[in-house]
């Protein structure tokens, strides 16, 4: 029987997951952006998003998730990246997905993004805009379920 590679459900970092439980830390101010999605041939795109508070002490700020597309690769041009709803590159949509933190350590927030497909790639960027607390952070898994158009 040949090898069969299975497909990480995490996209945060673009690395290679050994197990597919990893996660990243989000706290840092920083936008943190998938690898790059193919949604060329997809339709109806849904990202599940698993968000879970690691907290010490305080709250981390609230964690804000945007959808971006581009007709290239971030190989080919990173600057063709625009938010759905506006923004793009460095800047948000206008109206970004916003969890807010509740403080409490292991809290688990789950949500879903859901876009239309018009270009040939998409990814998601994710981001606390004001880091609230040294020793709190999130942690944050995503999941893309799509159908083939």
């Amino acid at each position: 029987m040949p090898d069969m590679t299975i497909q990480v459900p995490s996209i945060i970092l673009p690395t290679v997951w050994a197990t597919g439980l990893e996660v990243e830390n989000v706290a840092d101010v920083a936008e943190h952006t998938s690898i790059d999605i193919p949604t060329e041939y997809l339709d109806n795109v849904t990202i599940h998003i698993l968000a879970m508070e690691l907290v010490a002490f305080g709250a981390p700020g609230a964690l804000w998730c945007w959808v971006e597309l581009s007709p290239v690769a971030t190989t080919t041009s990173p600057l063709y990246w625009a938010a759905i709803g506006g923004g793009g590159g460095a800047l948000p949509p206008v109206a970004p997905y916003i969890e807010a933190a509740t403080g409490v350590n292991l809290t688990a927030h789950t949500f879903t993004l859901n876009f239309n497909v018009h270009s040939p790639y998409a990814r998601l960027v994710v981001q606390t805009p004001v880091s609230a607390a040294p020793l709190a952070f999130w942690t944050v898994q995503a999941l893309v379920d799509a159908k083939r158009a």
